[in-house]
């Protein structure tokens, strides 16, 4: 169903899916960073075995990554100007951007979809395998994009500078075996995350509509269980999402029954 059918203005929508305050998920963020950096820790120090550190170490960042969104899109009134969530970034390579950078990467996202300013088209206007590939590097492609366009500041040069001395104590500290695979649990965390909200979503045949279809009840059940329901409905009313930025994920289903009523009986709970 597509945008010309939605019946409620911005107001409205605000007035009855308010924000959550960015707190919400700067702790739950915080969280999820610690569990990720003392599952590598725990690998290092051989107590978690390699097997097991690779899928946890995926499912932690991409948990992280999946709240660090949200915390972008929540109300940032009366929020803390610093929170040790937007200090303590999962470092995803040596050339990698302040966190103020990469929030406005995605601000500028949503403002530009598709066109040359938005940073995310080459990721999702391509097929999936070219997708994939530029996912793996995005860090890298992402830093190229913005520093052409802004240049280097003081500030950015010392949160990079920062942020590369991290990666670097991080690799040190875990030795060729923590550099093997600190790296590849970040790259396809990274690349997933990136496959799924750069590309994925954005299809013809789930992006575009107030009531998108539900995924297979196997890769459903899956989903939820390893990155969690609010995600899901995330990914699924992705639509939705860019329309109205500042309803959490939660919230989604129930402002898809308001915009589109008689879809009401296949949406799934959420409100």
């Amino acid at each position: 169903m597509a945008a010309r059918t939605l019946r409620m203005t911005r107001r409205e929508v605000s007035a009855l899916f308010p924000g959550d305050p960015r707190t919400r998920y700067d702790d739950a963020m915080l969280g999820w960073s610690l569990a990720f950096h003392a599952s590598y820790f725990a690998f290092v120090a051989e107590v978690l075995p390699g097997w097991l550190f690779g899928p946890l170490g995926v499912v932690l960042f991409l948990r992280y990554f999946n709240r660090w969104h949200e915390a972008l899109h929540s109300d940032q009134r009366g929020a803390s100007r610093w929170h040790p969530a937007r200090a303590l970034l999962v470092v995803v390579s040596p050339v990698y951007l302040g966190r103020a950078q990469l929030e406005e990467l995605h601000v500028m996202h949503h403002r530009e979809e598709g066109s040359e300013a938005d940073p995310d088209r080459e990721m999702m206007e391509c097929g999936p395998l070219r997708s994939a590939l530029l996912c793996l590097v995005q860090p890298e492609l992402m830093a190229w994009w913005y520093l052409r366009r802004r240049g280097m500041g003081p500030r950015l040069a010392v949160e990079m500078f920062t942020h590369a001395a991290t990666w670097s104590a991080l690799m040190w500290l875990g030795g060729l075996r923590g550099f093997i695979a600190y790296n590849l649990v970040v790259r396809v965390g990274n690349a997933l995350a990136w496959l799924v909200f750069a590309w994925l979503v954005h299809q013809p045949w789930l992006y575009g509509h107030v009531e998108p279809p539900e995924f297979p009840r196997p890769l459903r059940w899956l989903w939820i269980a390893l990155v969690g329901h609010e995600n899901y409905l995330g990914v699924r009313f992705h639509f939705l999402h860019h329309l109205f930025t500042a309803v959490p994920d939660r919230r989604l289903p129930a402002l898809a029954r308001r915009l589109h009523p008689p879809a009401a009986e296949s949406a799934p709970e959420g409100a």
